[in-house]
């Protein structure tokens, strides 16, 4: 017997499919399957014969759902078919209990519900599925600050600590704005051998040009008027550690000639001193400019770019990696909500949506700053699309999203940033097809277990998660309550 069971999950709306697909890997990981109409359903159980069939019944109108339900049953015997009904929809209920099916939930889906089911499908089936599937899939660790899981990111991390095991090379980081370029420079500076001294970033384009060369060089005593002390610049006080050059770019033509002297003979000569000064600096520049293209139009020395570029680092534009959206949103969300001491925002999935589909020019700082906006401007616990800005809805058009690129986009993000459909509706007990009454296979302890937990979520949720107004509803001491939850390991179900 296989590890996990194949499951064919039939939902005819697709963001449920979406909300539900990392609930359905947990137990079959890679063995599960969606169809979203009627009409391609036999054909999808002929093809994958999956040992679960996940079937919303009015995936077809109500007479032709119970017609169709009946077909399945006769066609296909062995198969284990867990049925989902409207809440309150007392003649499906009916229905489906003739049909001695093994399962049913009711939509809108809940997630206690769903992992119960599965639970007890799959040892139902004798399938053995490790502890290890049941958890969700663990981020990777932000680098050095840098969040990223894409592959694109993954190889510029590699190739950054490749970079920062030589000490002297200079580095050319390219990116436009917003995409962390100054980050990707104090990682080159940290995992170095000159952690130990000083990072110093110098913005080239926001000190103006009169006053960038004696910031950057220092000065002595007498050098021009007002100098009354010797200052010492940045490239001094990055000795033994890393100057990063921001907008690069925009340095004039003759400092960019005293810049090169630094690189080729590791010494400057501070404004109004006759004496070179030896110096031991490494040098990242960023630029947000095309370089190559200032050097061909002679507004860049083409020997200091060939000086600056010994290795260049490209950082990718956010709209080249959304799927790492949902992370970085995720991350922003819980800094942003810990800073202003309030609830972290959950996002439905058309708000997601819309996210994916914006073109982001002003990359991570500019998602950045909308949480900040949406933090200190929305007073709701989620966030609606009419939170958005109207620049991110302007090319937005909800019935051209592609769900499929969505859902595999989430999967691969855990989902963590996106709010479940976890509407609050009474949760149903499952009760024991007519087969495990006849073989004797009612386990009354596990039921009555079963249904604790769902009622325990269910107070849960509706008191947000608090413990004393959860124990009222249920007509327990709170320590009863604490002890139950603890013992059903139910801790975060209800998040």
């Amino acid at each position: 017997m296989p590890a996990y069971p194949t499951i064919l999950f039939a939902d005819r709306t697709p963001e449920k499919q979406i909300t539900c697909i990392q609930l359905f890997e947990k137990y079959a990981p890679s063995n599960v399957y969606f169809c979203s109409d009627s009409d391609g359903l036999f054909a999808k159980i002929d093809s994958h014969h999956p040992d679960i069939l996940f079937l919303e019944l009015l995936l077809s109108p109500e007479q032709e759902s119970i017609a169709m339900l009946d077909s399945i049953q006769e066609k296909y015997p062995d198969l284990l078919i867990i049925t989902a009904i409207p809440h309150e929809n007392h003649e499906l209920e009916q229905e489906i209990i003739t049909r001695n099916l093994f399962f049913y939930v009711n939509t809108p889906y809940e997630a206690g519900e769903i992992k119960l089911a599965l639970k007890r499908s799959t040892t139902k089936l004798n399938f053995n599925t490790p502890v290890h599937a049941t958890e969700p899939a663990k981020r990777l660790p932000p680098f050095y600050g840098i969040i990223g899981e894409t592959r694109v990111m993954q190889n510029l991390f590699n190739l950054i600590t490749k970079v920062a095991e030589d000490d002297f090379a200079t580095v050319l980081v390219r990116g436009e704005s917003g995409t962390g370029k100054e980050l990707v420079a104090k990682a080159i500076h940290l995992h170095s051998n000159r952690k130990g001294n000083n990072f110093v970033p110098v913005n080239c384009a926001a000190i103006p040009d009169d006053l960038l060369e004696s910031e950057l060089f220092g000065y002595t005593k007498g050098a021009f008027t007002g100098a009354a002390q010797n200052k010492t610049g940045r490239i001094e006080y990055a000795d033994k550690g890393t100057l990063f050059l921001d907008e690069i770019g925009d340095m004039k033509p003759s400092l960019q000639a005293k810049l090169l002297r630094v690189l080729q003979e590791r010494e400057f000569e501070p404004v109004g001193s006759l004496k070179a000064t030896p110096v031991d600096t490494r040098i990242v520049a960023a630029t947000h400019c095309d370089l190559e293209k200032m050097v061909s139009e002679g507004k860049f020395r083409e020997d200091l770019y060939y000086r600056l570029s010994v290795i260049p680092l490209t950082i990718p534009p956010l709209k080249d990696r959304i799927e790492d959206i949902p992370i970085l949103l995720d991350s922003f969300l819980t800094l942003h909500a810990t800073k202003r001491g309030r609830e972290k925002f959950t996002i439905p999935i058309s708000v997601m949506a819309a996210l994916l589909s914006y073109e982001w020019r002003g990359n991570v700082r500019e998602l950045e700053n909308l949480v900040q906006q949406l933090a200190i401007l929305c007073s709701g616990k989620e966030i609606q699309l009419e939170d958005l800005p109207e620049r991110l809805l302007l090319d937005f058009h909800p019935d051209e999203v592609d769900h499929g690129t969505i859902a595999t986009i989430l999967k691969k993000a855990s989902m963590d940033a996106v709010l479940h459909d976890t509407t609050q509706n009474p949760s149903t007990t499952i009760m024991p097809s007519r087969d495990e009454w006849e073989d004797g296979q009612v386990d009354f302890k596990e039921l009555i277990n079963d249904y604790e937990a769902q009622l325990i979520i269910k107070a849960m949720k509706m008191t947000d998660g608090n413990k004393k107004e959860a124990a009222k509803l249920l007509n327990l001491k709170r320590t009863t309550l604490l002890e139950k939850i603890k013992k059903k390991n139910l801790q975060g179900m209800w998040e």
